[in-house]
């Protein structure tokens, strides 16, 4: 998409005609086109770091899953054979 948008400001179109042979907004468009204007290709990767960081690791996340799946420690449990 983003290549599209250079490709097509390349053979003369104007942002308008751009963005709506494109389907996105003007302002889009222009965006793009400034950052490969200021970038070059690099300008049309993503930039790193966008969301939320993760407040716990990936080890911390695996053993909480595994504790939740345990059965909590006093919990009666019923078994087949229809004793507790």
């Amino acid at each position: 998409m983003r290549a599209q948008m250079i490709e097509l400001s390349w053979s003369g179109l104007r942002v308008p005609a751009i963005a709506a042979e494109l389907g996105y907004s003007q302002k889009t468009v222009r965006c793009w086109l400034h950052r490969f204007n200021r970038s070059g290709l690099q300008g049309l990767d993503d930039l790193g770091g966008q969301g939320r960081k993760r407040r716990i690791t990936e080890e911390e996340r695996s053993r909480i899953i595994a504790l939740v799946k345990t059965v909590p420690p006093g919990r009666l449990r019923w078994e087949p054979v229809g004793e507790l």
